[in-house]
């Protein structure tokens, strides 16, 4: 009896102690997130807006390039220097 009850008093201080030590992230960074999926993009070569559902696409340097149509997208690869700003 002395030995459960001995158990009983040690779990509860160590789960005492454990939650006292533990961190809690109550308020961490807000950051605003951004659909970009759905959000309407320029199409780098004849600067016109693009719907992401009805865009080519393209993708250079692990960065993807939405165009209006085939022939930009084929202009764009053809000339990457030309529309590539950095």
């Amino acid at each position: 009896m002395k030995k459960s009850i001995l158990a009983i008093v040690l779990i509860g201080l160590t789960t005492i102690a454990l939650k006292s030590n533990a961190n809690y992230v109550v308020d961490g960074p807000k950051t605003n997130l951004i659909d970009t999926a759905k959000k309407a993009t320029i199409d780098p070569v004849c600067k016109m807006k693009v719907k992401p559902e009805t865009a080519k696409t393209a993708v250079y340097n692990k960065v993807t390039y939405n165009f209006c149509s085939e022939s930009c997208k084929q202009k764009f690869v053809a000339e990457l220097a030309k529309y590539i700003k950095k």
